[in-house]
């Protein structure tokens, strides 16, 4: 699991990819005129890596399995397809929300799907522009991630003399 930088990935795109979501809505919480604290800060943090980690350890991995078609680790068509995926990924969540919510499965299911799907709840509404600059800004880091792994498996291959 480690061998391929798996395990460093989905967790980097879980800290990272929370942590830069808390960081825009704080900030542009505190742009609109609320202004907010640290504490503040790191209680949306706490929050957003319990609710945000099903949606964003589902961009991670479909980031990579795009990525890896493609065969690139060139920033910018991590950046750029970070910020597409994170986009479509909200939007969807926001109509599977809607569409699985309005559908009366009991207290367990309620809670179960506000639980999963609340990433794509508190990006809703005035605060939908933040979901590609996330994207974007997790994209690059998984990029980093994935390339160093990528070279650390090219270098450990042993290499066959020619005698």
């Amino acid at each position: 699991m480690t061998r391929r930088g798996t395990l460093a990935y989905y967790l980097a795109a879980w800290v990272i990819g929370c942590f830069v979501v808390s960081l825009l809505l704080w900030a542009g919480d505190a742009l609109a005129g609320d202004f907010e604290t640290a504490s503040t800060l790191l209680t949306t943090y706490f929050f957003s890596l319990a609710f945000g980690a099903t949606a964003v350890l589902l961009f991670a991995f479909l980031l990579r399995r795009w990525m890896r078609a493609l065969g690139t680790h060139s920033l910018w068509a991590w950046l750029a397809s970070g910020a597409a995926l994170a986009s479509l990924e909200i939007w969807g969540l926001i109509h599977a929300q809607s569409a699985l919510l309005s559908i009366r499965s009991g207290e367990f299911g309620e809670i179960f799907f506000g639980a999963v799907l609340k990433a794509a709840d508190a990006l809703a509404g005035r605060n939908l522009w933040q979901a590609p600059v996330d994207g974007a800004i997790t994209a690059v880091v998984l990029c980093l991630v994935d390339r160093a792994f990528d070279r650390v498996t090219e270098a450990s291959e042993p290499k066959h003399s020619p005698a």
